[in-house]
């Protein structure tokens, strides 16, 4: 399987090259690479403590093609050095990160989209926050909704004016990987400029699920679960922005307890802000708690990060950062005393 989606991926790139000479101006490539040279200086692992190394945390390659007037085509591959990504020799892998078509003005003021593409959650958020390479967006990084899946999406404009915008999506719920159920998720979002420089998103998907058979009173119940989430940005120019993402989940029927099974609800809160200090440096700085289980007591996790932004070109930055990551509960390995995850970072992110 392996070796197919390698010469997939081969064959995929000399047909666009050869599209790319035969029409350059319909074809354009670009990239995005970030990475890290990382220093664990504390870790609740022990053996992890004093880590440190140069890392890629993310590489794109993306393709988009101007299929004809009404129709337009994205296709992205990403690798990164995770366990998850990388092959079975432990070296980089490569997926498929967006593979879509776009109709474009399906009807006016809408486009429709077909394939593996952003999912509304946070795709607005992320953009607005600006510094994916430093970390994801909280409902992201917890792995509340996935950031792509495969299905059909509707976009566009409420208002003439681009002050109201939508998106809604019927997809698989099974981010970039196959179907493997009958059960779908639905999104929607509602984005809204009321003035310049500020913007509003009211999000909320339903993924249904397979019913669950309580083992207490040996009964079907659902398993669905739903996501609600706001998101508020406000930005002055290039000189400072703010932002506030919260979320909240509830899984139907989704943790045992010593009785019936109890619905499980999640909260998550994210704030972030930038101030520039120059044309060349930018201070960079974020909180986020969550709780996986609002019932439970310290099952929850805070993250807490701040950088400096050194703009070495347009497209080039270099940004020491410090990261601490604190779960409420700590189990400590192999004599660590540690709290926290405590990690110091020099990411350079550069894109063309």
């Amino acid at each position: 399987m392996k070796k197919f989606y390698s010469v997939s991926l081969i064959v995929i790139m000399f047909v666009s090259i050869s599209l790319a000479q035969t029409a350059p101006e319909k074809v354009k490539f670009s990239g995005l690479m970030f990475g890290d040279y990382f220093y664990n200086i504390n870790n609740v692992d022990g053996s992890l403590k004093n880590l440190n190394g140069f890392q890629f945390r993310r590489i794109y390659f993306t393709a988009d093609i101007s299929v004809s007037d009404n129709f337009d085509a994205r296709f992205r591959t990403e690798t990164d050095q995770s366990a998850a990504s990388n092959t079975s020799g432990g070296k980089l892998g490569v997926m498929v990160k967006d593979a879509y078509l776009k109709w474009k003005g399906i009807f006016s003021g809408s486009d429709l989209f077909l394939g593996i593409s952003p999912t509304p959650a946070f795709d607005i958020s992320e953009g607005a926050w600006g510094y994916r390479s430093l970390e994801k967006t909280t409902m992201d990084l917890n792995g509340i909704v996935p950031s792509r899946d495969l299905g059909v999406d509707l976009k566009g404009k409420i208002t003439e004016s681009g002050s109201v915008n939508y998106w809604l999506k019927i997809a698989d719920n099974s981010g970039n990987a196959p179907e493997t159920d009958k059960y779908k998720r639905y999104y929607a979002l509602v984005q809204i400029k009321p003035a310049d420089g500020f913007q509003a998103t009211l999000y909320y998907d339903l993924a249904a699920k397979a019913d669950v058979t309580d083992a207490f009173d040996k009964t079907t119940k659902s398993n669905n679960a739903t996501v609600a989430a706001l998101f508020l940005n406000y930005q002055q120019k290039s000189d400072f922005a703010l932002g506030f993402e919260g979320f909240t989940r509830t899984i139907l029927n989704g943790y045992k307890t010593t009785g019936a099974l109890m619905d499980q609800k999640s909260l998550g809160l994210s704030f972030w802000a930038w101030v520039s200090l120059s044309e060349k440096f930018r201070l960079v700085a974020r909180y986020d708690s969550y709780d996986p289980n609002t019932d439970l007591n310290n099952d929850g996790t805070s993250l807490l990060l701040a950088g400096l932004d050194y703009k070495v070109a347009k497209n080039v930055s270099i940004i020491p950062n410090i990261e601490i990551f604190t779960p409420q509960t700590v189990k400590n390995t192999n004599g660590s005393s540690d709290s926290s995850n405590l990690q110091g970072r020099v990411t350079f992110s550069f894109t063309f």
